[in-house]
């Protein structure tokens, strides 16, 4: 993985192990891997990427930081670091808030960083669906998205993720666009706190925005620990 990506995962990694011997509520979980494409809310960022995360959970709050570094010439110079935080909160057995924001750093690009907050519900029901609504301050521009997804046994150690999700973001005097996507993602459990995935993703948005010759369909391929 490269190397600026490397020293950031290990530097959280580090605060969240010796806060792990203080705090036996914490967990945390890593992921890396590669994705043929890099898409963000229907606009494809990069093609070829590396991305990497970290994140620890204390009772309902969270911190993480996850990270982006394109392999190809489109977008090479997309590097990306969300450093993100938020709380849940259960309203009751059926129905969670979330609150939280997120840190957008583009290390190449000094001056565009931009922070947005959200909040959203995610709901216990069939199809698992949640909803969110995002404000960029920097960027002066809106979110709304929609989710459901469902799991399906294939054996006792694999199971085969499906999701859907819509949205739409709205820029203040600067234009509006609608996006859509969807997954599927074969799991297979490596051990007790171990999984790797592989699969497919698709998305598009109704403007025709961001995306290169290879089209909107791309795969990926990602190993994840959980502590």
């Amino acid at each position: 993985m490269n190397t600026r990506i490397l020293a950031t995962l290990a530097a959280a990694s580090g605060l969240v192990s010796a806060a792990s011997m203080n705090a036996q509520e914490l967990a945390y979980s890593v992921s890396y891997g590669i994705e043929s494409e890099y898409v963000f809310r229907g606009v494809e960022i990069a093609s070829e990427s590396l991305q990497g995360s970290i994140e620890a959970t204390y009772g309902d709050g969270y911190i993480g930081v996850w990270a982006n570094e394109a392999l190809d010439d489109f977008g090479s110079n997309a590097s990306e670091f969300d450093f993100y935080a938020g709380w849940g909160y259960a309203l009751n057995d059926a129905v969670t808030l979330d609150f939280g924001g997120t840190l957008y750093h583009y290390p190449d690009f000094k001056g565009d960083d931009t922070f947005e907050a959200y909040v959203g519900a995610a709901f216990d029901t069939a199809l698992a669906p949640s909803l969110y609504v995002y404000h960029d301050f920097d960027l002066d521009a809106f979110t709304f998205e929609g989710s459901i997804g469902h799991s399906v046994d294939v054996t006792e150690v694999s199971r085969v993720d499906l999701g859907l999700t819509a949205g739409y973001v709205d820029f203040d005097n600067a234009g509006h666009y609608a996006y859509y996507g969807a997954t599927a993602d074969y799991v297979y459990t490596l051990s007790d706190n171990t999984d790797v995935a592989v699969g497919v993703r698709y998305s598009t948005n109704d403007k025709d925005l961001g995306f290169s010759p290879d089209g909107n369909l791309w795969g990926g391929l990602s190993f994840s620990h959980s502590f």
